[in-house]
C-alpha cells in the first residue's frame, strides 16, 4: 500500500515529518503546478497532479491531506481543503489518522478518518475529533471536547474542557476557549483570543484581525 501526500505546500511538510516521526516514508506528493512534477518536497518526489492520483486503484493507495488554510475575519478557510477531502473519498480513496509520535491522545479518544494530531499536541479523555480534522502544533482538546468535521485547531490554541467546535471551524493560533463553550459551525476564532460565551454559527471572535493579502 502506497501513502500518497496531496499539495505539496508548507502543512504538507509537516505532514511528511510526522509520519517520519513514526518511521512511515509517504510514497510521493502531488502538486497543481505541473512545472514542479519530478521536483522533491522534503525528499519526496512530487510526481503531478490530483489527476494523476485519481487515475490510481483506490485499493492500492491511502493519502493524506496537505493542504492548509488561511483564515480571515470573513471565513474559516477551510472550504479547499474539505473539497480535497471529499472529493477522493467520494471515489473511495483512504485517508488514515497521522499522528505525531510526540503527541499524546488519551487511550479512549480515536480520531476521525484523515485525522492529524501533529508534534505536541494534547488530546485528553473523552475528546471526540472528527473527519478530516487538524489538531496542530501544541494545541490542546481537553477532556469531553468535540471538534466537528474538518475543523482546524491551530498551532497553541486551548480547548477547556467540554468545548464544542462546530464543523468546518477555525480556532486560532494561541487562542483560548474556556470550557463549555459552544463554537457555531463555521465559525472564526482569531490569534490568541480568549472566548468566554458562545459563538454563532459562521461568526468571528476576538476583536481585530489583520486583513491584509
Amino acid at each position: 500500500m502506497s501513502l500518497v501526500v496531496l499539495c505539496a505546500g508548507g502543512h504538507a511538510r509537516v505532514v511528511i515529518e510526522a509520519l517520519r516521526s513514526r518511521g512511515a516514508r509517504p510514497t510521493a506528493v502531488t502538486d497543481r503546478d505541473s512545472a514542479r512534477k519530478g521536483s522533491f518536497l522534503g525528499g519526496i518526489p512530487i510526481i503531478g497532479s490530483d489527476e494523476d492520483v485519481l487515475a490510481m486503484k483506490a485499493e492500492t493507495v491511502e493519502l493524506a491531506n496537505g493542504l492548509g488554510n488561511r483564515a480571515s475575519r470573513s471565513s474559516p478557510g477551510l472550504a479547499g481543503r474539505r473539497d480535497l477531502f471529499d472529493r477522493f473519498a467520494a471515489r473511495g480513496f483512504a485517508f488514515p489518522v497521522i499522528t505525531h509520535l510526540s503527541a499524546v491522545i488519551a487511550s479512549d479518544v480515536t480520531p476521525g478518518e484523515g485525522a492529524q494530531v501533529m508534534a505536541g499536541a494534547i488530546i485528553q479523555p473523552g475528546a471526540r475529533i472528527g473527519r478530516n480534522v487538524l489538531i496542530n502544533t501544541r494545541a490542546v482538546v481537553e477532556h469531553d471536547c468535540h471538534v466537528g468535521d474538518h475543523s482546524h485547531i491551530a498551532p497553541g490554541a486551548v480547548l477547556c474542557g467540554g468545548v464544542l467546535v462546530g464543523e468546518g471551524s477555525h480556532v486560532g493560533a494561541g487562542a483560548i476557549i474556556l470550557a463549555g463553550v459552544n463554537l457555531g459551525a463555521g465559525s472564526v476564532v482569531a490569534a490568541g483570543a480568549v472566548v468566554a460565551t458562545d459563538v454563532t454559527a459562521g461568526s468571528f471572535a476576538g476583536g481585530e484581525w489583520d486583513n491584509r493579502p
